[in-house]
Parts: C-alpha cells; structure tokens; sequence
C-alpha cells in the first residue's frame, strides 16, 4: 500500500510521535460513506499539526509523525475496525486504510522504544465547548493508563508523568486546562479513544490524546499561541529525556 497516498508520514530523530487521525480533508468517491458515526472533521487539526512540524524542524526538532489525509465521512480511525463507525464494512480499501494507520502507529513506536528507551505519542484531536466553562484543553489517557514513563514518580499529578509534565506545565500558563488524571464533569467522553488505548498499559509509552477547543482551532491568533506553545513543550520534552 502506497501510505503516502493516504497519510502524511514521517519518521523522526526524537522519541515524539504526532498522531493526527481527523483532519482529513480528500473525499475519494471510490470509498463509500460511513453508515454511522460522526462525519465531521476535527476542523484545522491537519493544518495546525502541520504548523507544528515545521516549527519543530526550523528548531532543528524532527518527531515522527501519522497525519491522517482522508475525510472522517469516509473513515473514523480513532474506532475500532469492526465497527460501522470506522468504516463502511463493504470497502475494503477503507479498511486497508485503517489497519495501515495503527500498524504504522504501533511500528513507529516499538523503533522508539528500541532506539531511546521511551516514547511519547501525542494523538491530536478537536472538540467545541458545549458552553463557556468547559476547558480550552482536555489531555485523555484513560485516567494515566497510558502513561508510563515518570518524571518524578514521587508526585501525584501531571507532574509525575514525562511528557505530561511538560504539556501541563506550558499550556496550563495560556489555557484552561483538564490533564485528565481525575474524573470531572468535562473529560469523561475524551478520556482516550481506541489509537490511544492501542497503548493501554504499554511499558515504556506515554499515550496523550489532546482534545483541542474549537475556538483555538479557528482563531489564528489563538492557534499561534498554542502552536508556540506546544512546539516548546515538545523541545521541553525532548531536552528533559
């Protein structure tokens, strides 16, 4: 299979892989429609996923990285295969597509750990606030069942996890933040879809979905901010390994 056809696929020289599953935006119309399911992309993730390997390479900072091209109307990888909501079941390019993308995912992420002992994947998705008081950003590793690698393993909250150290501590200065290690009101239903329950318990992964408000995504000021943001935190990351 031709991946390029159908991802943005790189590897990297640091032990981060960026995830990015529904910013698709190409239709093929040989691939039919979802019969169930969301359909709507999470708007400018691509894009602004994009912003941020660049940013990261100018630095000298190469990640390894999955962008996603195809449109969630056609397919939703962030579901398991067998269900209506990842595919339409008839097509099998359809489910070649999402088979590749976790076979990709999972094979980036075992070089990780054999070349540098560790990995942090940050899976990279969208959600609009249903009203005011919900967080700008919500992290979801199944309440730290992703998480493994630590930090400082004498902590209690983000700051006991690498990576989510890193990401909490930049982001929380400029947004309001849920790192997802305690239930609230807002992170049940982005606790972790299935990319990052592929790592449920995984030695030596760090698995961090990041749920990004839609008033970021479609601000560009807002969008920079976060960007610079998250690019530091990855640099951050990186120099703490």
């Amino acid at each position: 299979m031709d991946l390029k056809r159908y991802f943005e696929i790189a590897l990297g020289t640091a032990p981060i892989i960026l995830s990015c599953a529904h910013g698709g935006f190409k239709k093929p119309r040989r691939i039919p429609d979802k019969l169930q399911g969301p359909r709507i992309p999470d708007e400018n993730t691509y894009f602004i996923a994009k912003q941020i390997i660049y940013e990261l390479k100018k630095q000298n900072y190469n990640i390894f990285y999955i962008l996603n091209k195809i449109h969630r109307s056609k397919i939703d990888l962030n579901r398991p295969a067998p269900s209506q909501m990842a595919f339409n079941q008839s097509s099998d390019e359809a489910r070649n597509i999402h088979h590749a993308y976790h076979d990709q995912l999972i094979k980036f992420a075992q070089e990780c750990v054999s070349t540098y002992d560790r990995c942090l994947i940050l899976d990279f998705h969208g959600f609009a606030k249903p009203y005011k008081d919900y967080p700008d950003i919500i992290f979801g590793h199944l309440f730290g069942n992703t998480l493994s690698l630590f930090q400082e393993s004498d902590k209690e909250d983000c700051a006991k996890y690498w990576g989510c150290f890193q990401l909490d501590q930049e982001i929380s200065q400029r947004f309001s933040l849920d790192n997802g290690l305690a239930l609230t009101n807002f992170n049940l239903s982005y606790s972790g879809g299935y990319i990052t329950q592929q790592f449920y318990n995984k030695d030596k992964i760090n698995a961090i979905q990041i749920e990004l408000s839609k008033a970021i995504r479609v601000n560009s000021e807002r969008t920079k901010v976060f960007k610079n943001i998250l690019v530091k935190a990855i640099i951050q990351t990186v120099n703490d390994f």
